[in-house]
Formats: structure tokens, sequence, C-alpha cells
């Protein structure tokens, strides 16, 4: 009787290609990226929350100085600065975040600040106002060229009209620098807090994208 044989079947391991991040497995990541950018929606809702805040709380203090007298004006500055006095932080700190509202009002309301009352503080307005009007014929471009013109000179009264002309230029680009400085400030808040959160948690993760941030900064 003819032995049979049952046929051998023929297996071969397929091998699956495993994903890779900078050379690593990608899971090896995905709980620090999950992270990220969960928390970096929450950052940004907190943001976005903080700004809705300070619209209503801009809009309402322009409520109440829009049309004042200089010493109005000044009695809600010092009712203002008490209110973060009382939070204990210091007369300096409380002055910066009145101004920096003022500002705000400035550029989102074109609130005009009103001037001081005193004969010195009006004549200096007034003089201010004639220089500002004779000026106004010129482009930023034209009191630059002449702004050079007049250091180039070198004497006592080029370079003190040189000092008004750069004082003019800057003026009238006050509000797009105020606006460029608090997106900028935003960002480098952004990124301190999140170097300050990565540097915290001490994982090898955090470790390897702060020297990647620190190999980008130089």
């Amino acid at each position: 009787m003819a032995n049979l044989t049952a046929p051998s079947v023929a297996t071969s391991a397929v091998a699956v290609p495993v994903p890779m991040i900078h050379g690593k497995p990608a899971v090896e990541l995905q709980d620090t990226i999950f992270t990220i950018g969960e928390e970096t929606g929450a950052a940004e809702a907190l943001m976005a929350k903080g700004k809705q805040a300070l619209d209503v709380l801009d809009a309402n203090l322009h409520d109440i100085i829009k049309g004042l007298s200089y010493s109005e004006f000044m009695l809600v500055r010092d009712f203002h600065k008490a209110g973060n006095i009382d939070k204990g932080r210091s007369d300096d700190a409380a002055q910066k975040i009145w101004e920096r509202q003022i500002n705000r009002c400035v550029s989102t309301f074109e609130f005009v600040k009103p001037k001081s009352e005193s004969k010195d503080a009006v004549r200096k307005a007034e003089a201010k106002a004639q220089e500002i009007a004779k000026l106004a014929e010129f482009a930023d471009d034209d009191l630059i060229e002449r702004k050079q013109e007049l250091l180039r000179k070198g004497d006592n009264k080029s370079l003190n009209e040189a000092k008004k002309l750069n004082a003019e230029v800057a003026r009238r680009n006050a509000s797009a620098i105020d606006a460029e400085k608090a997106e900028l400030k935003a960002l480098t808040d952004k990124i301190n807090t999140r170097v300050k959160e990565l540097a915290k948690s001490g994982t090898p993760d955090a470790v390897e994208l702060l020297t990647q941030v620190a190999m980008i900064l130089g």
C-alpha cells in the first residue's frame, strides 16, 4: 500500500512597516503629540476667552472716559489703578495696565486723550499741533529723507529738526507699531509658557523638543 503524505503548506512571515518619526517608532511620540495638541487647543481657547473679556472691559472703560475733561480722566485713572493695587500689584504695574488699556481704546475706538489744562500744557499742545499740520503734506519717505540730510549736516539746529521729523514719523506709525508689539508679546508669552511646561515635564520627548528649539534659535 502506497504511503500518502499530506502536502506541505509553505508559510512566510510578512513584515508590516512600522510608522516612524525622527527615526523612532511613531508610537513612542504618540502620547506627547496628543498632549501637545490637546493642551494647545485648551490654551488657545483660554486666549480667546481672555481676548473677549478684554474687548468687553475696553468698551466699558471707553464708555466712561469718552468726552471727559483732563481732571475727570485722571480721577478715572486713579480709581482704575487702585483696583489693581488692591490686588497686590505695584503702582508701576498698575500704571502700565492702565496705559495699555487706554492705548487699546485709542486704536479700537479712536479715543482722544484729554489734554492737561495747565497753560504750559496748552501751549505745548498747540505748538505740537502746528508742527503736525506743517508736516502733513509730506509723506513718511519724504520726512525720512529730509531727516537723513539734516543728520549729515550734524549741527545742533539740524539735529534738533531731525529729531522733530523722527518724532512725527513715529507718531504716524504708533498704532501699527503697538499692534506689532502686542502680537509679538502674545507669541512670545505662548512660546515661553510651552517651554516651561516642557522643562517641567522632564520627559525624554520634552528634552528632545527643547533641544530642537534651542538648535532652531541658535
